[in-house]
């Protein structure tokens, strides 16, 4: 694996939010979402296209992630559980890892189950030829991610791997419609579930 030093930063879309109150979280700026194909915690690819939902609530996060991750994920289960069953069959959740070097299906697969959640985790297959997509992906919905080296070894966590880096990115997670805009930001330190819910049903009524 190739890291030594490298710092990657994505322009955040929160610089183009704009100043409305349309919505509890930060109100972006509707764009595209640019497509992409990665593979989900079972090694199958995904992609947008095989999603109908007329909301998806798209997280970022890293299984070596401490406590912060763990939060957003509980988070967006929490807020997917306070809509009614009905309400449920119009939302979908995503979670893509910032840390696609370490980050396999394998691992994700078992992140997923440790914090007993069910919805698909994406990563790539391969870094050397797949790193400009899930980099195009980040810039997509705004996720910052920065790779630093550690000055020594370290155990990932829940893991026998040795991380020589460090992975700092943008918590939050991002409300999409059903034209595959970006058109809410949720960042884990802000987060409340309920004023979640009510922007996921306002974008459903849309």
């Amino acid at each position: 694996m190739r890291i030594l030093i490298a710092v990657m930063t994505v322009a955040m879309l929160c610089s183009g939010c704009i100043g409305t109150t349309d919505f509890y979280g930060n109100t972006l700026e509707p764009k595209q979402v640019s497509p992409f194909e990665l593979f989900d915690d079972n090694g199958d690819k995904f992609n947008l296209s095989m999603i109908d939902s007329d909301v998806i609530m798209v997280g970022f996060i890293h299984t070596s992630c401490l406590d912060e991750c763990d939060a957003l994920t509980n988070s967006m289960n929490e807020s997917y559980n306070l809509l009614s069953a009905q309400e449920q069959q119009s939302v979908s959740l995503l979670s893509i890892t910032t840390d696609p070097w370490h980050d396999n299906s394998n691992r994700l697969y078992h992140y997923k189950s440790n914090n007993s959640v069910e919805w698909p985790h994406l990563t790539v297959t391969n870094i050397n030829t797949e790193l400009e997509m899930i980099e195009s992906v980040w810039a997509s919905f705004g996720t910052s991610v920065q790779i630093t080296a550690n000055q020594t070894q370290s155990l990932a966590r829940c893991s026998i791997h040795l991380m020589d880096y460090t992975v700092t990115q943008t918590v939050h997670a991002i409300l999409i419609d059903s034209n595959r805009n970006v058109r809410v930001q949720w960042l884990g330190s802000e987060w409340d579930s309920e004023s979640v819910v009510a922007d996921i049903r306002k974008l459903s009524s849309e």
